[in-house]
């Protein structure tokens, strides 16, 4: 777990930040908890990065796996094209080819999969966009939010993935 801290004013507000484990729960992370305002702003900005890194990873992943599909693909075009050529006959047509990948068990297996893939990808940019549209909600809620009104109002407890505590500054 990563530790944050944030000094504002007399107080010094501490967030730990626990990592994404695949379990996200979609109404903690995309509504606003109007009881704790101030805990969304702090916390906010912390969870859309973190949306947006695993974001990231996960549309890396599908552009690997989509460049493993396309090579997969071309390897099996020509093993038809060099299997119809070693039996005498002409070499197949680009449909031909097609009409071989499009019905080919393997090919089919490793499509549908890509189809998971990006249907994660999906999701995953669903749930960044939700967080962002609450990011910029809450800054238009909190606007004029002065420093003092965060120590005075915060809640502790947790707050988007993050465990908010509030420490009174012992050094002037």
């Amino acid at each position: 777990m990563e530790l944050i801290k944030i000094p504002i004013g007399d107080k010094t507000i501490t967030l730990k930040q626990s990592e994404i484990d695949g379990d996200i729960d979609m109404d903690e992370v995309t509504q606003i908890q109007y009881s704790n305002l101030y805990g969304e702003i702090v916390t906010v900005s912390a969870l859309l990065n973190k949306i947006g890194i695993l974001k990231a990873d996960i549309d890396n992943q599908y552009d690997e796996y989509k460049l493993d599909c396309q090579i997969f693909e071309s390897s099996k075009r020509k093993q038809f094209i060099s299997s119809a050529l070693a039996m005498g006959d002409k070499k197949p047509t680009e449909s031909q080819c097609e009409d071989f990948l499009n019905t080919d068990p393997d090919v089919i297996a490793k499509r549908k999969r890509l189809l998971t893939h990006k249907k994660g990808c999906d999701y995953i940019n669903s749930v960044y966009w939700s967080v962002k549209s609450k990011d910029d909600k809450l800054s238009v809620l909190m606007k004029g939010v002065t420093p003092e009104d965060f120590t005075s109002n915060i809640v502790e407890g947790v707050v988007n993935g993050f465990f908010i505590k509030s420490f009174k500054n012992i050094l002037g």
